[in-house]
């Protein structure tokens, strides 16, 4: 991930670029450019604009007395939270309305808030002068509220102080207790001053001043000691990542401290509400409209290859239903349109074929073969329900059919014979019903 540095500092530029690399940050260069009319801001961002990297993050610093700062005693240490209650608890306290500034919150040692606030409206101009120019900032901060990164190795005792001439810190073991804007002109007098005013108001007495950025390079206007003025000493995260180069560490010491929060931490960040950067949520859904084409389409040939599916499906059930209606009315021709064509006909097989006695039907028709005789001529018309036999027949005498009933009595129990009716020729026809015993079954 690359990182653009942008920190204006009264009527100067400074832009500096750095890469994380496997959770490293590496410096890459770095340029200051004085502000005026032959050298207009917005040129300078163009020019930089151009030589910048696809996909880099742009930093925005802005100068500290932009920033309105108020300790406050809060039971609260969530940074969001503390920035949803601000505005409330701020309300009426500001020269401005509350929706008119933006808001951000910093833990402080001891258990108090600091609050921090900026005109909407100033951070606005700022942002727009930027976009404009094709360096949209993604994080707009403040150099002073990450500086706890600039402490020396090792520094594990009271009270120190950290300024760039513009802003003055206190940090105690590595923890913020204190930070203030200081008027151009006069640093080194009203750091002095501050200083002071802390040790007899709160008993925080601060032992060294550390001088980084254009501070580093006045110390003549900061007074004798005590506290001790001094050129900010490299650490050995720093003095890995400008190799040692005391100069570059002094000018771009601020700036390492915002990419450092930037890329490896939560830093304090006044792009919020209707300032918050949307431009990245652009870049991710232009990035991935290949793959919401691609998921529709799959989703189009899902929802056909199912629509097509269900109508194969359906023409094959259709298919298997008029099948089943042309065997019921072979079956059933003079019957009326059937509710339910295979309920019906499954009733049928079970009636007609259904059950042991159907099993043993051929059995039960070969006794009676075996008991016809001679005197009866021909047996049809069989008719089976259930374990009941009905069966037609042709005989040579009404005594023949009685012969045939004694006979058929040995198989079929309630044998009986009905309707004879006699012929011209002295033949008579008749009807046989029987129950078939368990040896016909």
């Amino acid at each position: 991930m690359n990182y653009l540095i942008v920190q204006l500092t009264g009527n100067e530029a400074l832009f500096a670029r750095f890469q994380l690399k496997r959770g490293v940050l590496v410096f890459d260069s770095a340029s200051r450019e004085t502000i005026d009319q032959e050298h207009p801001l917005a040129a300078m961002l163009a020019d930089t604009a151009a030589a910048g990297r696809e996909g880099e993050r742009v930093v925005l610093v802005i100068p500290p007395a932009l920033l309105s700062l108020r300790e406050m005693e809060l039971p609260l240490s969530d940074r969001r939270k503390l920035r949803d209650v601000l505005p409330l608890e701020l309300k009426g306290e500001t020269a401005r309305d509350s929706e008119e500034l933006v808001f951000d919150a910093l833990p402080l040692d001891g258990g108090k808030v600091l609050a921090i606030w900026v005109k909407r409206h100033d951070l606005a101009e700022k942002i727009a002068v930027l976009t404009d120019n094709g360096l949209e900032p993604e994080i707009v901060t403040a150099s002073l509220f990450h500086w706890h990164s600039l402490l020396p190795d090792g520094e594990s005792g009271g009270h120190i102080a950290l300024s760039d001439g513009e802003s003055l810190a206190v940090y105690r073991k590595g923890k913020p207790c204190y930070f203030r804007a200081l008027r151009q002109g006069e640093a080194g007098a009203e750091a002095a001053r501050t200083l002071a005013a802390l040790e007899i108001g709160k008993g925080l007495k601060v032992e060294k001043v550390l001088l980084h950025g254009a501070a580093a390079h006045g110390t003549a206007d900061f007074p004798a000691p005590p506290p001790e003025f001094v050129v900010l000493p490299c650490n050995r995260e720093m003095a890995t990542l400008f190799g040692g180069d005391a100069a570059a560490i002094g000018d771009l010491a601020g700036a390492y401290a915002v990419a450092r929060a930037s890329a490896l931490e939560e830093p304090v960040n006044f792009r919020r509400g209707n300032l918050a950067y949307t431009a990245g949520r652009k870049k991710i859904l232009k990035k991935l409209r290949i793959s919401l084409i691609l998921a529709t389409a799959c989703l189009v040939l899902l929802m056909a290859e199912t629509a097509l599916r269900y109508f194969q499906v359906k023409h094959e059930l259709d298919s298997v239903n008029n099948s089943i209606r042309a065997v019921y009315r072979e079956v059933f021709p003079n019957r009326k349109k059937p509710v339910d064509e295979v309920a019906e006909l499954r009733a049928e097989i079970k009636r007609l074929g259904g059950g042991a006695v159907t099993g043993n039907l051929l059995l039960s028709l070969t006794r009676l073969a075996e008991i016809k005789g001679a005197d009866v001529s021909g047996l049809y018309e069989v008719e089976v329900d259930g374990d009941q036999l009905r069966v037609r027949g042709d005989a040579r005498s009404i005594q023949a059919v009685n012969d045939f009933r004694t006979r058929a009595s040995a198989h079929f129990a309630g044998a009986e014979v009905r309707e004879i009716k006699s012929r011209p020729d002295g033949s008579v026809t008749f009807s046989f019903q029987g129950t078939m015993k368990e040896e016909g079954r």
